[in-house]
């Protein structure tokens, strides 16, 4: 076991044998490992056993820069920050995660193939990270495949992390499709249209069922090829969380899942592929989605859970979904206010910066929201950092250097953007994720007033939970909110 990591293993196929002499790979490892680590927290550690180097060249660090090499986009698409420590007769190398979370398959230094698997998880655990999916109604999604597939790690991945988009895209498909007049064949209990009364014969009548009969007819319906790939991906989507943990989003999603298999109707299921649509099609882009998302199952890798053990390759940014949980909550606070909700991802919290001069650089500053009143305004900034749980453990002088220089970074871009509020009373929020507590008042504020002249100025660093456990927890911490944001 690592530092900030746990390494699982797993049996893989036999390396192949017959290497001429003189040339120096990668030996195939008999076992794939996975690394797990969680954001924002310690540094994996990277063994060279984890990638099938040679003892000869595990005891150098000769892999390093090939190893980097070879996984640079693999690297990036985690946000995973390298670092080479020097230690004994060789150096070592870590990966410290970022705000990303998702899984990458991790190549070898030499041969460039998949040989071990990397997970990331958000340090509040699959259960919060589901709850605050499901509040935003999926509106920040994992970006899922282009890459290798990850060994080992359908295991480690919940099914409903991509069973939500999936879900969303296919009710846009639904909700988009035309219909159109088309000759369908399905079985009735009455008589419609042409009749085969052939099968009703052979088929029907010696079993007893008088009324089944297998009717074509004109009728006004979706594209069939679509309908009838939605029924097969629904049904597999199904099936998985089903088999899932019996977590809050995991029935939320199943629910929703039957719903959508009722909108589609029955009729026949089959498994998309490639050729679902043509591939010079222009096509919109709800269509393209819904059309990737049922591949994504088609797959029967990107479900993870029983299936298979190797999954997609998955990244999803952890501080958007940490803007659009800061967002869902103030949006429910705002009528309590009586506040006007600007929001930032929309264009609507722009301040544009006049410069004079050759050298510019920001030419706007976009607060994440801001709360409108008649002379007063609140700038809100979502922050997915350590600093405010860091803050409650620990004194500021007990921080370390780099916490501190960060902080002051996001304090000073909280107080830029109360300087350029035209409101001569102005609050400005700095809104950090708590991890959920028993009791139900879990979130904290606390607030400095700032001399500014003639204008009233106040700072506030705000905790909240990363998903609620309860609606208890919810109201409590709404409550407060309310509380806090309103004028002294």
């Amino acid at each position: 076991m690592t530092a900030g990591a746990r390494t699982l293993q797993r049996r893989s196929r036999p390396g192949t044998g017959g290497r001429p002499s003189g040339v120096l790979l990668a030996a195939q490892p008999a076992r794939r490992a996975l690394l797990v680590g969680e954001d924002h927290g310690e540094a994996i550690k990277v063994e060279p056993m984890h990638l099938g180097v040679p003892s000869g060249r595990g005891e150098s660090s000769s892999w390093i820069d090939p190893f980097l090499a070879a996984n640079r986009q693999e690297l990036e698409r985690l946000a995973l920050v390298p670092e080479v420590r020097p230690g004994g007769s060789s150096a070592s190398l870590y990966l410290t995660p970022g705000a990303r979370i998702g899984a990458v398959a991790l190549r070898s230094p030499a041969t460039r193939r998949a040989v071990a698997g990397l997970v990331v998880k958000s340090r509040f655990g699959w259960a919060s990270t589901g709850r605050v999916l499901a509040a935003v109604g999926f509106r920040v999604e994992p970006s899922v495949g282009g890459g290798t597939l990850v060994p080992g790690s359908a295991r480690e991945i919940p099914p409903w992390i991509l069973a939500g988009p999936v879900l969303s895209r296919l009710s846009e498909l639904l909700a988009n499709l035309r219909r159109d007049f088309a000759l369908v064949s399905v079985h009735r209990t009455r008589p419609r249209g042409r009749v085969d009364w052939s099968e009703y014969g052979r088929l029907a009548l010696p079993r007893g069922a008088w009324q089944r009969f297998l009717c074509t007819f004109p009728d006004l319906v979706a594209d069939p090829e679509l309908l009838a790939a939605a029924r097969w991906t629904l049904s597999r989507v199904i099936a998985d969380l089903e088999r899932g943990d019996a977590s809050l989003v995991g029935r939320s999603l199943l629910e929703r899942a039957h719903w959508l298999a009722t909108r589609v109707g029955p009729g026949p299921a089959r498994r998309p592929d490639a050729h679902l649509v043509p591939p010079s099609a222009v096509l919109p882009p709800w269509l393209t989605a819904a059309v990737e998302g049922m591949c994504w199952v088609a797959d029967e890798r990107g479900l993870g859970g029983s299936r298979t053990l190797d999954g997609l390759p998955w990244s999803l940014e952890v501080d958007r979904l940490w803007e659009a949980w800061v967002e869902t909550l103030i949006g429910d606070v705002a009528p309590r206010l009586g506040a006007r909700l600007e929001v930032g991802r929309r264009g609507e919290t722009s301040r544009p910066l006049d410069w004079t001069g050759t050298a510019r650089s920001l030419s706007r500053l976009v607060p994440d929201l801001v709360l409108r009143f008649p002379g007063r305004a609140v700038c809100i900034d979502a922050k997915y950092k350590r600093h405010y749980e860091s803050l409650r453990e620990r004194r500021w002088e007990r921080l370390e250097e780099t916490m501190k220089e960060a902080h002051r970074a996001d304090v000073h871009q909280a107080l830029a953007y109360a300087a350029v509020a035209p409101e001569a009373a102005v609050d400005t929020a700095l809104v950090y994720p708590l991890r959920g507590q028993r009791e139900c008042a879990a979130a904290s504020v606390s607030m400095a007033a700032v001399g500014s002249g003639s204008r009233r100025l106040r700072l506030l660093l705000v905790g909240i939970p990363f998903g609620f456990r309860g609606p208890s927890e919810r109201d409590a911490t709404l409550a407060l909110l309310e509380r806090s944001l309103r004028a002294a």
